[in-house]
């Protein structure tokens, strides 16, 4: 009796996965597991050491767009390859750095790798292997990036403990190289058609396309982008800010031991896979924009569990708060994607999606800037906190003002 073989979108699926927990894991979840240790090695003040990341952002907000038109034109397993590389040159160099001059341009070249090979050059091959179970193998892809973060938070935080700062650099570079460069060599594939085959699996080339949609002009001209915007970007303002300064907080304020917030960080990005999965399938079943509406609504309890271990040291678990937010945050993340995708899915889906990112990697830096100087400025993060509070309500109100209907949906041809 024959079985039918695996199709190999599967394959590639899962090499991505693996792929984006590196990168995604490393650069962007755990490297803040430093920065206690770096205020200590340098005397770096809160908003020194978290200055290199919010030139990272930067960075990647300019370099998004550049690598989407590069993916429509070039190789997007070859951009994939180029930025891990360039991301194992950067953790490398950064064992060796010695002042922040050299941080700041080391996280310039992570920004560089990581728009190479980060979520876009992945999303952007998983497109090409999936139509019809394309929303199913996103949501795969998203987890493993939580998953990433939740491993390599534990094991730059015990390193970090272990070893220290410099040799636990050298260790994620050599873990970061084994995860991105033996899935790119071993399963991925630029398309189907590489191999003979079809999106899915399926025997023959699919005879519909999209030929309609909302165009960038008509978009550009709603009011709906710009309140979607306004939404977003404040969300991003939000979590990435506090995402980048919660270690210092927990550490340098509230005075948690190095173990206790490693595990703090592992549990938040564990229970993020948790919301993905859940507000994935709530979107499915429910009104989009209110499921959207109760992820902020998380958001806001979680930030209300940071503020409260502020002013009631000890009274508060971080763990109420690592559960919360790292459910709501994943959720908001998830739902993003939808609701951009509900919108606007057709013929400009990708730009339109790019200029969201863009806009939203902007919102982050100044996130990331904002607690650095306000923390400074006070001498403590809880007035930070309580004014992510305010502002994740103002973003659940202007969220309810986004319409998430056109009657102009893509037409299939």
């Amino acid at each position: 009796m024959s079985t039918k073989k695996i199709f190999h979108g599967w394959w590639v699926l899962l090499g991505l996965c693996i792929i984006y927990s590196a990168s995604n894991g490393i650069v962007t979840l755990s490297l803040k597991r430093f920065y206690p240790s770096l205020i200590d090695a340098f005397s770096w003040t809160r908003e020194e050491v978290t200055r290199p990341v919010s030139i990272f952002y930067l960075a990647l907000a300019v370099l998004l767009p550049i690598i989407g038109v590069i993916l429509d034109k070039g190789n997007p397993k070859r951009i994939i390859i180029t930025g891990a590389v360039i991301i194992v040159a950067a953790l490398t160099g950064m064992s060796f750095m010695e002042n922040l001059t050299q941080f700041n341009l080391l996280y310039i070249a992570l920004a560089i790798g990581l728009a190479g090979a980060g979520l876009f050059s992945s999303m952007y091959i998983l497109t090409q292997w999936f139509h019809k179970h394309r929303g199913k193998a996103v949501g795969i892809l998203l987890v493993g990036g939580s998953l990433g973060g939740a491993l390599f938070n534990k094991v730059t935080g015990d390193s970090i403990d272990a070893m220290g700062w410099q040799n636990t650099f050298l260790l994620l570079a050599g873990i970061g190289a084994v995860f991105m460069i033996l899935p790119w060599l071993l399963v991925v594939k630029n398309n189907p058609q590489e191999m003979g085959l079809w999106p899915d699996g399926a025997d023959e080339a699919p005879k519909s396309k999209i030929t309609g949609g909302v165009s960038l002009a008509e978009a550009l001209k709603s009011p709906t982008l710009y309140v979607l915007f306004i939404a977003t970007g404040i969300l991003w303002f939000c979590i990435i800010g506090m995402g980048q300064h919660q270690d210092i907080y927990l550490q340098k304020e509230l005075g948690l031991s190095s173990s206790i917030v490693t595990n703090v960080g592992s549990a938040l990005f564990l229970f993020g896979v948790i919301g993905k999965l859940l507000f994935g399938f709530l979107s499915d079943q429910f009104n989009k924009k209110m499921v959207m509406t109760g992820s902020i609504g998380l958001l806001i309890l979680g930030n209300l569990f940071l503020y409260l271990m502020g002013t009631d040291p000890g009274k508060w678990s971080p763990y109420w708060y690592a559960i919360t937010y790292g459910i709501a945050y994943s959720g908001v993340f998830t739902m993003i994607q939808i609701i951009v995708a509900e919108l606007y899915y057709g013929k400009a889906y990708g730009k339109i999606l790019g200029i969201v990112l863009t806009v939203d990697t902007l919102a982050s830096v100044a996130g990331i800037i904002f607690l650095g100087k306000k923390s400074v400025a006070d001498g403590s993060y809880i007035p930070a906190i309580m004014t992510m509070l305010i502002l994740c309500a103002v973003a659940m109100i202007t969220f309810l003002l986004v319409k998430t209907n056109f009657s102009k949906k893509p037409q299939i041809a």
